[in-house]
This record gives C-alpha cells, sequence and structure tokens, in this order.
C-alpha cells in the first residue's frame, strides 16, 4: 500500500502534535532531574514543595537522563502504535511509506534525528526539510524511513 499525497501532514499539524508533547516533555523534565536529584543528594523539601538545584555533573546528568528518556518515550510509541500522547490526539502516525508499521531502529533513528531537527532554535531544520520536501519528510523521517500520515 504506497500512501497517497493527501494523507501526508505537513508542518502545521504535526507542529500542533509536537506542542503537546512539549507539556510531556516537560513532565519528562520534572521527572528526571528529580531522580538525579534523589541519587546526588539535591533533592531538599521545602515549605514550598520540593526542590532539585543541579549543578555540573549532576545537572549534566539530569539533561541527559531527559533527552534519553524523551528519545524513548517518541521511539517505543511510534514503533508500538505510531503515535505519542499529541500525535494520537491531533489524529495523525507515524508509518513506513508503504503504510507499514515503522521498525524499532527506523523509529530510533527518526527519533534521534530529532535533535538535529530541534537545531538551531524551535524545530528550524525540521520545519525547512519538512517545507523542500516533496513528501513532507523531516531529516529523521528520510534516515528513518518513515513518514507521517492522517489516517
Amino acid at each position: 500500500m504506497t500512501t497517497s499525497t493527501h494523507d501526508r501532514c505537513g508542518v502545521g499539524i504535526r507542529g500542533v502534535a509536537m506542542a503537546i508533547d512539549s507539556i510531556v516533555w516537560i513532565a519528562l523534565f520534572m521527572v528526571a532531574v528529580s531522580a538525579v536529584g534523589v541519587v546526588s543528594g539535591d533533592l531538599q523539601t521545602t515549605s514550598e514543595g520540593i526542590e532539585t538545584n543541579l549543578e555540573g555533573g549532576p545537572a549534566a546528568a539530569g539533561l541527559a537522563l531527559w533527552l534519553a528518556v524523551s528519545i524513548f518515550y517518541h521511539t517505543l510509541l511510534e514503533w508500538r502504535w505510531g503515535k505519542t500522547l499529541g500525535k494520537y490526539l491531533v489524529s495523525i502516525k507515524v508509518t513506513r511509506p508503504d503504510g507499514s508499521t515503522p521498525s524499532f531502529l527506523g523509529s530510533l533513528v527518526r527519533n534521534l534525528l530529532r535533535l538535529v531537527d530541534w537545531l538551531p532554535l524551535f524545530y528550524l531544520v525540521g520545519i525547512v526539510t519538512i517545507a523542500v520536501s516533496k513528501t513532507d519528510r523531516r531529516l529523521g523521517d528520510r534516515v528513518g524511513n518513515t513518514i507521517v500520515v492522517r489516517p
């Protein structure tokens, strides 16, 4: 089954899905930083709640953990169901160009390259590559052999 042109999703709807997933990323960031804070002893309970002030190595570890968990969030959900929460809420999904489910490796590569697509700021590389692509594919889609469609 070949995906027809009208099923492909451009920048707009994908941006809405990404905005929704950004809320998930914020929650994952808080979990990652808190987990590193527990391990490093930098988690403090105050009268206003729980605070984690990480610096140096623990801050780098918190950032690395957050990136890993965020990439895993996208990779696992897109590989198993073709959708993250954001994609589910806007009714789009990730497939291979023939309409089949992405492979785990394809989903992983797609999402590792999300870090490049975010450059230099606010997904500029991703937006440009989608806009100039005849198949509405960002760099991660091209290398991971995926496409985002409205089922």
